[in-house]
């Protein structure tokens, strides 16, 4: 199964690898432009969320690193932008990470030595080369020095990439296969860490261990540490449900699975379930994203 945790890969090798061909400078790309819209789950991962999960995501996944050395590669990221789609056969991920690597610390690791195969990769009608480095079954590429793609559908990426920073500079607007709203939530996600389901079943069942049979079309949320227990989020949740039988229904079953009294949830117009304050184990979030 490829796991989330695999993100440390690509903040480990952009921290210590050196892309070989950079193309020249032109209009900056954001990386949510990088992901498409095949997923069922996206999610988005400040760092200063929750700094600890970074960290976590470094340390119990790179044998033998320093704390010192969790702590400048964390220091390095801002943002992580992910998405998950689900299957009997595991979990398939396209991430792009927004980060801010200084060039001195890009040694040339990326090597066969270490365990890397190197390929170049050049957009269609482009002069530009970019390189695809691949371990163990994952493949990573460094298309700026601000942007880490990896996971599923590298070449795309990088096309996508291509054709972005391309456009002339006064585009400045995010061009994105994902829905506006969809985008602007996401990007606008600063101190809680935000996320939005449009196949919802799994991600419930693994939030409340039931199995619950509701007609949702969509779940999104946030999570933010509980200042109180910092082993713990305290989660927003907004349900859309198909209309408001469903509603009814789903409310009493939501109810009982979170534990929650009818005071924590709210109901907006025919179809919408607000459910707030939430006290979830940080732990149940690591098995979400399969940490």
């Amino acid at each position: 199964m490829k796991k989330l945790s695999i993100l440390f890969i690509s903040i480990l090798a952009f921290l210590l690898a050196c892309c070989k061909t950079l193309p020249p400078a032109g209009r900056t790309v954001h990386p949510i432009e990088l992901l498409d819209n095949s997923s069922g789950f996206y999610i988005a991962i400040p760092k200063a969320a929750d700094e600890d999960l970074i960290n976590r995501i470094i340390e119990n996944n790179v044998q033998n690193i320093s704390s010192s050395e969790v702590k400048t590669i964390s220091n390095c990221v801002n943002k992580i932008y992910c998405s998950l789609n689900r299957s009997k056969s595991g979990t398939e991920i396209q991430a792009a990470i927004d980060s801010s690597i200084p060039r001195k610390y890009l040694p040339k690791i990326l090597n066969t030595k270490s365990g890397w195969e190197t390929s170049k990769f050049i957009p269609g009608n482009s002069d530009n080369e970019y390189q695809i480095y691949s371990y163990n079954g994952v493949d990573i590429s460094f298309p700026s020095d601000n942007i880490t793609c990896l996971g599923r559908d590298i070449p795309e990426m990088l096309n996508k990439y291509d054709s972005l920073f391309s456009m002339p500079a006064e585009n400045v607007g995010i061009y994105s296969e994902l829905d506006d709203a969809l985008v602007s939530y996401l990007t606008e996600a600063e101190s809680e860490i935000r996320f939005y389901a449009n196949k919802p079943q799994s991600f419930l069942t693994i939030l409340t261990g039931a199995q619950l049979d509701l007609k949702l079309i969509d779940v999104s949320g946030s999570f933010v540490t509980d200042p109180k227990h910092p082993n713990q989020y305290l989660l927003n949740l907004d349900f859309q449900f198909r209309n408001d039988k469903y509603l009814k229904a789903g409310r009493t079953l939501l109810t009982l699975a979170f534990g929650l009294t009818n005071s924590q949830s709210i109901v907006i117009g025919t179809s919408e379930l607000q459910i707030n304050g939430i006290k979830l184990d940080k732990k149940q979030l690591y098995k979400l994203l399969v940490l």
